[in-house]
């Protein structure tokens, strides 16, 4: 059963239609990487996924859920939208930890505020926050970040900053993680190391969309790729038949540019 269902989704800035009826679904366990060139509606799409911009049209369900309908004025609350985007853990470009705290804090942030929400919080708050801060110990550990806990952003390297963001989403145990080209600000030794991370929740089956320019690590890690063009899906299907046999003349002429500028680096 898919735990991600995405119909007809519709979105406008003005006058300029941004996504035309983008439909898809993604099983529990897969990768689905999103390519295309800059500005085909890519990043919208993710943002959308994860409310941080409402859809004008269509439909939103996860693990049976309906998140989203544009037919229901309810879903677009926003004390509903704050417990949806729970579904969803994201990573940007850039790596928005938050500088007066450290690389475990910034891990334990979130499920701390989530935490104090709970009635029986203050009853169980040193054993609620011991939780919250092995999980981000465990997290910082999975990253190779276990000597960095205690320093703070600018102690960091692009890299490792990225590499705390992942850990960050994580701590929420979302149903899926969402990458909004999460190498595009590292130069490529750093990119080697957020890559690897990446390859290494594949490998775990967890259920992920990445936006990316990496055509090869696209092609060797995702399960299924969707290739956009001015805001519409041109074509989809498993990774490597979409990557290595594309169908349709905008997905040939699109990979066939990064193959002759050098981009499908691993």
């Amino acid at each position: 059963m898919s735990i991600l269902q995405v119909q007809n989704i519709q979105k406008h800035f003005g006058n300029v239609n941004v996504l035309h009826n983008i439909s898809f679904e993604l099983e529990k366990g897969q990768t689905l990487a999103i390519i295309g060139s800059s500005g085909s509606g890519k990043t919208t799409l993710l943002r959308c996924l994860n409310f941080l911009e409402t859809p004008d049209e269509g439909r939103i369900c996860v693990a049976g859920e309906t998140l989203f309908d544009a037919k229901d004025p309810a879903a677009q609350k926003e004390k509903e939208i704050r417990r949806k985007r729970l579904h969803f853990g994201m990573v940007f470009q850039s790596f928005h930890l938050f500088p007066q705290y450290t690389a475990l804090e910034n891990v334990m942030l979130a499920p701390e505020l989530l935490a104090k929400e709970e009635k029986d919080f203050k009853s169980r708050k040193k054993e609620i926050l011991q939780d919250i801060r092995s999980r981000a110990e465990d997290l910082l550990r999975q990253m190779g970040l276990e000597d960095r806990a205690s320093h703070y952003p600018h102690e960091l390297s692009g890299g490792q900053q990225q590499r705390v963001a992942i850990a960050r989403a994580l701590a929420m145990n979302p149903d899926i993680m969402c990458f909004d080209e999460p190498t595009s600000a590292l130069d490529p030794e750093l990119t080697g190391e957020v890559l690897k991370v990446i390859r290494g929740l594949s490998q775990a089956k967890t259920t992920m969309i990445i936006v990316t320019h990496e055509m090869a690590f696209a092609r060797d890690v995702a399960d299924r790729v969707i290739f956009m063009d001015n805001g519409v899906v041109v074509e989809q299907g498993e990774a490597r038949e979409v990557i290595d046999h594309p169908k349709e003349e905008r997905t040939k002429r699109f990979l066939a540019r990064y193959s002759a500028e050098g981009s499908m680096r691993t």
